[in-house]
């Protein structure tokens, strides 16, 4: 279900940003074959990613003979929508009602479609994070160590997909998890082995690198994934994601504070339930990843993406607890999310309002947000007492403002952004959306 919304968001007449360089790379790869990396103008390699992306891409568009927006983006939401069937099948390790309203929290988290609708390679890492988590917790609470097999696995696909960064991210999170369960000789063992895989993937990095480009590429490879993202010419800004960088993850994040400000003391009694495990290790999953990033000089929101499951979880968990301190925000938000779509309306007649006066008309879909959001309202009038005697009453609730917010997010903010960059994006990719 995620996939198929996922693709609907991807739709626009073009691609841009950063983003051209990967259509650059499929369509090089669909004329010339394979590398050993992505090739871009005047068929130099590129250094700052690795191929495999850029290869699924190629595979998925070779059967019809070009690249086009479905097919750019059908990776990367395929690795979207895996990160929710985890992020359920982690919250269910507890409870299903936990791991579902995990899934509802993801979609509210604007950041993280916004890294699925601009193709941000940073989606694979977030993905084989949760992935090592879910294997790590599952393995301990199963008492299954075969499972962790999976876990060394996934660190190497997180390389194979981003480099070091993309083991790094992933082996810290599992480090903190260890760490923060005491379980000391895990920690030893799962950090040598780590760094095993590091260190082999680095070694195949540079052999492939020096295969096709040389020693002079070798370098470029090394100083781009490696050394030259702690000493480049961006501010350090060491507060961005604990800021403005963070604060892009939305209602999310907010209700995941919120959580852990409720529930902190309770991280440091010597006995715990599981509940409250899990949320410790959450929370130690989102710090270190906010302490982990800060260290580079480049900083973008879209770098902390692997962030999304441990804030969704958290988040999610004002639904799971029975206590009176969760109530009052649990009803904010529900009462939020009715009303969204009416603040949806009145956004737009903003806009219209604005269009009046501005210099630069912004350009939403009026037709369709208005229909989505009138849709939507006349839903919730026709079958109100469903919203109010149902059972599930809450997460029917939630999911109505999911699907306002992900109408607004697909006909408002997503053409207002994309007409804005289209006026000064030099060298847009006009894409056919469809396969064919």
């Amino acid at each position: 279900m995620t996939l198929a919304v996922f693709m609907v968001l991807q739709y626009k007449p073009a691609v841009l940003n950063y983003t051209t360089r990967f259509v650059d790379f499929a369509e090089y790869m669909l004329l010339h074959g394979v590398t050993l990396f992505p090739i871009a103008d005047d068929l130099k390699p590129y250094p700052d990613y690795t191929v495999l992306n850029t290869l699924l891409v190629y595979l998925v568009s070779l059967p019809f003979g070009r690249v086009s927006i479905l097919s750019m983006g059908l990776p990367s939401c395929i690795a979207a929508s895996l990160m929710l069937v985890f992020i359920y099948r982690l919250g269910a390790l507890h409870s299903k009602k936990w791991g579902a309203y995990g899934v509802l929290f993801s979609l509210l988290t604007w950041a993280f479609l916004d890294g699925v609708n601009s193709l941000a390679l940073d989606i694979y890492p977030a993905l084989f994070t949760l992935i090592c988590f879910y294997v790590a917790y599952s393995a301990e609470l199963k008492k299954d160590p075969r499972r962790l097999v999976f876990l060394f696995v996934a660190l190497a696909l997180g390389f194979a997909f981003r480099g070091p960064i993309g083991l790094i991210g992933p082996a810290c999170v599992i480090g903190a998890y260890y760490f923060l369960s005491r379980q000391w000789r895990m920690l030893l063992l799962f950090s040598f082995l780590s760094g095993l895989i590091l260190a082999a993937g680095v070694v195949l990095l540079a052999w492939a690198a020096y295969l096709q480009g040389g020693q002079p590429f070798l370098e470029e490879v090394l100083n781009m994934q490696g050394i030259g993202r702690f000493g480049s010419d961006h501010a350090p800004r060491y507060y961005f994601y604990f800021s403005a960088g963070l604060f892009t993850y939305g209602f999310t994040v907010f209700y995941a504070i919120n959580v852990i400000l409720k529930k902190y003391k309770l991280f440091f009694r010597s006995t715990r339930d599981k509940d409250i495990d899990l949320l410790l290790y959450l929370t130690g999953w989102l710090l270190v990843l906010l302490v982990l990033f800060t260290i580079p000089s480049s900083k973008k929101a879209r770098y902390i993406l692997a962030i999304t499951p441990a804030i969704s979880l958290l988040a999610a968990y004002l639904f799971v607890s029975k206590e009176a301190a969760f109530v009052r925000a649990k009803n904010g938000l529900l009462n939020f999310c009715l009303k969204l779509p009416v603040l949806g309306l009145g956004m737009l007649v903003s806009v219209l309002v604005y269009n009046n006066f501005a210099e630069v008309a912004l350009q939403p879909n009026y037709l369709g947000a208005g229909l989505g959001l009138f849709a939507l309202l006349s839903f919730y009038h026709a079958r109100r007492e469903y919203f109010s005697e149902h059972p599930y009453r809450e997460f029917m609730t939630l999911s109505f403002g999911v699907g306002a917010f992900l109408i607004l997010d697909m006909f408002f903010f997503n053409p207002i952004t994309y007409h804005l960059e289209l006026m000064i994006e030099p060298t847009p990719k006009f894409l056919p959306y469809w396969f064919w």
